[in-house]
């Protein structure tokens, strides 16, 4: 990840990048509540511990933070009830508003929900430091946690900056086809590389539309240049609730909510996966997410 002094794992700190990541995270987030239902520890320790830091304010963190609360709310408070009000999380955004890719309007929706939920939200602050379980932010505002989430872009691997090619902004620099200037047979795609007269944003959708592409042209020996069509953006906002920012219209809400989970469900490879899903969705529901460590 981009900006960043400390290493993953050391001071509590996760990125949110692999499933692994995910697991590390759920089971720090437990651990700290394990320690703070302690009668050995002090007011101040279970601040920090029950303290959860959010840095970035693009849509993967719009969506950890989101389900972080309902994972409070819903599930967590449920085995720790004398600390149910006493967490608190902590969104820190260095731009102007969170979803600063999405409309305004969307962004503003988004910002007023996580008033409602007692997010706090520090806009146009950004981190300067990891010191410890300690955050120092740009304004000299320090933060103690006691799990920090870092989400704020991609940062190039050792790999692709040690390959000798071409690199723009630490991504390697191909043409409309994909292909690395340069180099025979050769091709880069996804969030490492960047087409030099059409910039792409490192998205998924990116990804996977330029690895058909990809594919297609290789097995037919086409030699067409690649096209991007933009399907538009989406964020969930927790249960039955997300912004969807597609072109020329903006949907919040439930309705955008549905939209989110049909989207979600179609873009699934598998049958079995498009079966498993609901399953999984319909259990969290009504039977709640398992807090057990594993």
């Amino acid at each position: 990840s981009s900006g960043i002094n400390a290493e993953y794992g050391k001071h509590n700190l996760f990125f949110l990048k692999q499933i692994e990541h995910a697991r590390s995270i759920r089971n720090r987030i437990i651990e700290c509540f394990e320690r703070a239902s302690s009668p050995f520890c002090s007011e101040e320790d279970r601040k920090r511990l029950l303290t959860f830091l959010v840095v970035g304010g693009g849509p993967t963190s719009i969506e950890f933070a989101s389900e972080m609360y309902d994972f409070l709310q819903n599930d967590v408070k449920i085995w720790y009830p004398d600390l149910a009000n006493k967490h608190q999380i902590i969104v820190v955004e260095a731009g102007d508003h969170l979803l600063g890719s999405f409309n305004e309007a969307l962004s503003k929706y988004v910002e007023k929900k996580f008033i409602s939920r007692n997010i706090t939200t520090l806009i146009g602050e950004s981190v300067q430091k990891v010191d410890g379980n300690t955050v120092i932010l740009k304004s000299g505002k320090t933060i103690p946690y006691g799990a920090c989430v870092w989400s704020t872009g991609n940062k190039e691997l050792d790999f692709v900056r040690d390959l000798g090619v071409g690199l723009d902004r630490g991504r390697i620099v191909v043409d409309r086809n994909l292909r690395v200037p340069g180099r025979d047979s050769v091709y880069a795609l996804g969030d490492c590389a960047r087409i030099n007269d059409m910039p792409l944003a490192m998205l998924a959708q990116v990804a996977n539309q330029q690895g058909k592409y990809l594919g297609k042209s290789l097995n037919k020996g086409l030699d067409l240049p690649f096209k991007y069509f933009d399907r538009g953006a989406m964020a969930q906002l927790g249960t039955f609730d997300a912004v969807v920012d597609m072109h020329g219209g903006q949907i919040s809400g439930i309705s955008a909510f549905i939209t989110w989970r049909l989207a979600y469900l179609t873009l699934s490879v598998s049958i079995a996966n498009k079966m498993l899903i609901p399953m999984y969705w319909f259990k969290s529901y009504w039977f709640g997410r398992d807090i057990s460590k594993f």
